[in-house]
């Protein structure tokens, strides 16, 4: 697993002014709500609402196109250690992301009845060069310059710098479409989802994983949970999920409770994430040395989809 020296990294670009914009439920249009749920995170004020009619949970306002640029074009958000803005350090999980994605490979490849393959929010290529080791052909697409050009240079592959909600996609290309980590940050996740069928060949495998608003730490942790953030923009249940990908055209062949690798010291992090920031700096200084040990991890609250195209 020898990449480039340790020195070459992303050229990040400075952090602007984040806006936010009102918005309807992505999923069903709806304006009524369940519930709310509001938080403070990095000092960004934060609201969430459960749609009274389908029970997506969502960020209303929500930030705007512009406003998601700048955060994943960021250091912050990628790397931003205690003032992160999602990651404390990405890159610094190569070892347990490489190891994840060769599992996740491993288990949707029979599936797959060709070899060539497009990865979304490719971040960092690791999951990426991992497809090439095992055999397919792979082209990715990330929303933030710094990491497709990162991820491109790195490892000698063809990475789009876009947002998969904003570019076009050639009909029936693609044997294979990845997308680990996206279904929370899509703005219209049915347009999505409808732009992966028609991409796939007859036949072609989606792999994603994304969490579930009715899983127990979800409901345990409510505004605390730390997958909500500024750029989770909606989190379905496993029922709404099942639906639209019926909707969408899609047959659910394999699904499992999410099991990445993870450093112990990424363990800690996420669950420090639902104490106060305080308290969670303080002890994190203490455990950077647990970076070296790695572990698969059995999630409370995301699971992992394989799906085929009718």
């Amino acid at each position: 697993m020898n990449g480039q020296p340790e020195q070459v990294r992303p050229q990040f670009e400075p952090l602007g002014a984040l806006q936010f914009e009102p918005t309807d439920c992505p999923v069903c249009g709806e304006r009524t709500v369940d519930r709310r749920l509001d938080k403070t995170f990095q000092n960004v004020e934060l609201h969430f609402c459960v749609c009274a009619v389908c029970g997506t949970l969502y960020l209303n306002p929500r930030l705007t196109v512009d406003s998601l640029r700048t955060i994943y074009g960021s250091e912050e958000f990628f790397e931003g250690r205690q003032e992160n803005l999602n990651y404390y350090s990405f890159l610094s999980g190569e070892r347990y992301l490489r190891r994840t994605a060769h599992g996740r490979i491993k288990r949707f490849q029979p599936y797959a009845s060709g070899r060539r393959l497009l990865e979304v929010a490719s971040a960092a290529g690791f999951f990426l060069t991992e497809a090439k080791r095992a055999g397919f052909d792979v082209e990715g697409v990330e929303f933030s310059r710094p990491m497709a050009e990162y991820a491109a240079e790195r490892w000698d592959v063809p990475v789009t710098a876009a947002s998969i909600e904003e570019i076009e996609l050639d009909e029936g290309a693609y044997d294979v479409i990845a997308s680990w980590g996206v279904m929370t940050i899509l703005r219209d996740p049915k347009a999505v989802m409808a732009k992966f069928h028609a991409a796939l060949k007859p036949g072609g495998v989606w792999a994603f994983n994304t969490y579930d608003n009715r899983s127990l730490w979800a409901r345990m942790f409510g505004s605390r949970w730390y997958i909500l953030v500024a750029n989770t923009s909606q989190i379905h249940s496993d029922k709404t999920l099942r639906r639209l990908l019926d909707e969408a055209g899609f047959d659910l062949v394999a699904r499992r409770r999410d099991r990445p690798y993870a450093s112990v010291e990424r363990l800690m992090f996420v669950l420090l994430s639902h104490t106060s920031s305080g308290v969670r700096d303080r002890l994190f200084e203490r455990v950077h040395f647990l970076d070296r040990l790695m572990i698969p991890v059995l999630a409370p609250d995301a699971f992992e989809y394989v799906c085929k195209k009718r």
